[in-house]
C-alpha cells in the first residue's frame, strides 16, 4: 500500500525542540489526539468493523533550522 499526503502551507509548522531526543517518549507526549498547528495527520490501521478498536498511525511534520523532519508513530491507547 502506498499513501501520499500532500501539505499546502508548512509556514506553520511546529519547532523541533532540540531537548526532543527520543523519538518514542515524543510520540508518547504528542499522541493521535494531541493537535498541533499541522496534524497530526495519518490512517486508522488494524481497525474492527465498528471502529470500537483500532491502531492510529499518525505523522508530524517539524522544523529544525531550514529542514523538515516528519516523525511517524503509532497510537494503540484504542
Amino acid at each position: 500500500m502506498e499513501v501520499a499526503f500532500k501539505m499546502p502551507e508548512l509556514s506553520k509548522v511546529e519547532e523541533l525542540d532540540p531537548s526532543w531526543t527520543n523519538p518514542q517518549i515524543l510520540c508518547s507526549k504528542k499522541e493521535a489526539s494531541v493537535g498541533g498547528a499541522l496534524g497530526p495527520f495519518g490512517l486508522l490501521t488494524l481497525a474492527s468493523e465498528g471502529l470500537e478498536e483500532y491502531t492510529a498511525v499518525f505523522f508530524r511534520i517539524f522544523k529544525v533550522a531550514s529542514k523538515y523532519v516528519v516523525l511517524m508513530c503509532s497510537d494503540q491507547s484504542k
